[in-house]
């Protein structure tokens, strides 16, 4: 369904928008999750979470970014509610197939609210299968896992390496 809508916007030439939310271990895989959203900008979707601001709570379970207004863990939870709600899809950054606590949280509030949910790899839980779509079905040229994120940063200190002479 969202491939027929993603070749109409495409098509069309028109103002529409596609949005998502990424979802996932923050804590975990916040590079990951930070190189998907590039991916999906150079596609055309704006992502409403995550930002790219950094995280001012590195020690914590519950991820913060400097550019959130407020660092209530509920009302930052409410917030990405209100924008799993408003997406067309989400995407979940299931590196190596790990799906959190918050995250499983995420993809029933997604369900339940009717949202496409698309997953990096796929899913090995039978009562989540039925609902998740490999996001390479419609964005095949998208890959991000843990060894292409090593590889990246490793590239991007090299670079960082090679100008500090």
């Amino acid at each position: 369904m969202l491939k027929d809508q993603l070749q109409t916007f495409k098509d069309c030439h028109c103002n529409a928008t596609l949005m998502t939310v990424i979802i996932g271990s923050f804590r975990r895989h916040l590079n990951q999750a930070l190189q998907l959203k590039q991916q999906l900008e150079n596609h055309q979707v704006r992502v409403l979470s995550p930002c790219s601001s950094p995280v001012i709570n590195p020690d914590d379970e519950f991820v913060i970014f400097s550019s959130d207004p407020v660092n209530n863990p509920k009302i930052l939870q409410d917030s990405v509610f209100r924008k799993i709600r408003r997406s067309t899809f989400i995407v979940v950054a299931n590196v190596d197939g790990y799906l959190g606590k918050a995250t499983l949280l995420e993809i029933g509030y997604a369900i339940a609210s009717g949202i496409d949910i698309y997953t990096l790899e796929p899913v090995n839980d039978p009562h989540l299968i039925p609902y998740c779509k490999l996001l390479s079905d419609i964005f095949p040229d998208i890959n991000i896992t843990a060894s292409a994120a090593k590889e990246d940063w490793d590239l991007a200190y090299e670079s960082i390496t090679d100008l500090r002479g």
